[in-house]
C-alpha cells in the first residue's frame, strides 16, 4: 500500500509500504543438465520493504518501522533459488537469498538522528 509519506519527493520505504528493490543479474552456480558441471545462469533479485529489518524504533509509518542509513536492510531478497547450496551459490556473493543493503538515502530528512531510506534509493542484494 501507498504510505503518502515523502522525503524529497519520493516515498520513505517501511514495512507498511508495497516497496520492493530489484537488482540483477546475479549469476550463480545451478544444477547442470545430465552429465555435465555446474553452469552459471543469471538470476534476478528482488527484496521486499515488507521484509524490513532494523528499522526506527520510535518513529513510524501507518504503525511500522521505517528504514535508517547504515542500519536497515531487507532481510532476504529472492530470485535466485534455482541455484542450489552444494555449488558455490553466487559467483561473486557464495549467498542465496541474501540481505539487500541501501546505498543511498535522503540528504536532508532524518528519523532518529539518522537518513531516512527511500523505494528509490540504489541498494545493493545478496549479503551473507
Amino acid at each position: 500500500m501507498e504510505t503518502h509519506v515523502y522525503a524529497n519527493d519520493d516515498e520513505i520505504c517501511s514495512q507498511a509500504a508495497d516497496g520492493r528493490s530489484v537488482a540483477g543479474p546475479d549469476p550463480c552456480w545451478s544444477p547442470p543438465p545430465p552429465s555435465a558441471g555446474p553452469v552459471v545462469i543469471p538470476y534476478t533479485n528482488t527484496a521486499f520493504a515488507r521484509n524490513l529489518e532494523n528499522g526506527t524504533a520510535t518513529v513510524f509509518i501507518c504503525g511500522k518501522p521505517a528504514a535508517i542509513r547504515d542500519q536497515s536492510y531487507l532481510a532476504n531478497s529472492i530470485g535466485n533459488e534455482p541455484a542450489t547450496q552444494q555449488f558455490a551459490k553466487g559467483v561473486s556473493s557464495h549467498v542465496i537469498k541474501g540481505k539487500a543493503y541501501f546505498t543511498d538515502w535522503s540528504p536532508n530528512v532524518k528519523f532518529e538522528g539518522l537518513n531516512v531510506c527511500r523505494h528509490t534509493d540504489p541498494m545493493t542484494h545478496n549479503h551473507a
